[in-house]
């Protein structure tokens, strides 16, 4: 990939598939935290968002794909069934210590602001075509920190709107097949989508040394046992925080892509549906989707836990909640205000450790975040 020209220079792209195993040990730690930041929360009202200020020009970066029909078809053609099942999983050792000195609880950065998801407005063209929600309403299944398979509708959000991501590195002179979880967002131009930083752009927490932003990156949607019933889709541009690129730490670790339109022009947003965005908000009660591929986990199917998310401020700038994700769920959103089909992107599954496998971490969504999604 080529670095495009102009593109704003603060968001970076590609991290791994954080999903950083903390070696330390802090089970205590995490658990006062957890403590004390739910203690006494409530369900936060639904606040009206407020304008916010626009992206720096110098907080975000970007990448160009190669563009054009046969780069396209290039790596669609790439990800047979067999490199799908085969790709690794990108996870990344951190080698910051669970029980550190406390830095500060990650805050707001600027105004709360909430950007609605959309659900799909047309029928795939040429392939399977999403469902339609029954007359009635739906029910939000339930769960809690232990992952477990999504009970929902499978031709609906979120299974439409999330999928894995596919990409290739090439460290030491060697091409490995890599994968992470991630989401369609809904934005003006129906085409993006959002993951972890390490899941665009870095060296997988040492993995793939020199590695810079991934390549061959494609999005598999509602993503089954190897197979593709909503297509690969493209990515024409990687996203992410120009610190993230500096410092690869997981208080930026966040990244997006510009999806390809596929072959019959239709953007991905339109024909699948795309969650929504808040940033810039108290911790939550989210959901957290994605596909967790490490033992007790298979990665052919779509999972979720959900739980109330806390400061961590062991990390500067992130939060966690209680889930037993691993590897590969890397990049999946967590959705506040989840109606069962609809929700807003407030986190990404970022990193892990390996002390506590009963917890999850993501950066905490500010002004960052909201900076990353206009940009893209």
């Amino acid at each position: 990939m080529r670095k495009s020209i102009g593109s704003p220079a603060g968001i970076s792209g590609r991290k791994r598939e954080k999903f950083r195993i903390r070696r330390n040990a802090a089970a205590a730690a995490v658990a006062a935290a957890a403590m004390a930041m739910a203690g006494g929360a409530a369900a936060p009202a639904f606040a009206q968002s407020a304008p916010a200020p626009a992206p720096s020009p110098t907080s975000v970066s970007s990448q160009l794909a190669p563009s054009g029909s046969s780069a396209l078809s290039s790596t669609v053609s790439y990800w047979t069934r067999s490199r799908m099942l085969s790709a690794r999983n990108a996870d990344a050792v951190s080698t910051k210590p669970a029980g550190r000195a406390p830095a500060s609880h990650a805050a707001p950065s600027g105004p709360a602001v909430r950007i609605a998801g959309a659900g799909p407005t047309r029928a795939l063209r040429g392939g399977a075509r999403p469902g339609t929600a029954p007359a009635g309403g739906k029910a939000t299944p339930m769960t809690g920190p232990i992952g477990t398979p999504w009970t929902g509708s499978l031709t609906l959000p979120p299974a439409t709107t999330t999928g894995v991501v596919f990409f290739t590195t090439t460290g030491n002179g060697v091409t490995e097949s890599w994968r992470c979880s991630a989401s369609t967002v809904n934005s003006a131009a129906k085409n993006e989508v959002f993951t972890a930083g390490h899941c665009v752009y870095g060296s997988i927490g040492g993995q793939v040394p020199g590695e810079t932003w991934h390549t061959h990156w494609a999005f598999v949607p509602d993503y089954r046992y190897g197979s593709a019933p909503y297509g690969v889709w493209t990515a024409r541009q990687l996203w992410t925080l120009t610190a993230y690129v500096g410092t690869q730490d997981e208080g930026v670790d966040m990244g997006a892509a510009v999806m390809n339109a596929n072959g019959f022009g239709q953007q991905i947003v339109n024909v699948l549906g795309g969650q929504g965005l808040a940033v810039n908000e108290p911790y939550l009660y989210v959901y957290n989707f994605g596909y967790p591929a490490q033992p007790p986990f298979n990665g052919a199917v779509l999972d979720y836990c959900s739980g109330l998310e806390f400061g961590w401020p062991y990390v500067a700038g992130t939060m966690g909640m209680a889930c037993n994700f691993t590897g590969g769920s890397s990049g999946g959103p967590w959705l506040a205000f989840f109606g069962g089909e609809l929700g807003y992107i407030n986190g990404v599954n970022a990193f892990k450790y390996a002390s506590l496998p009963s917890y999850i971490f993501s950066p905490y969504f500010g002004t960052d975040a909201y900076n990353l999604y206009l940009a893209a």
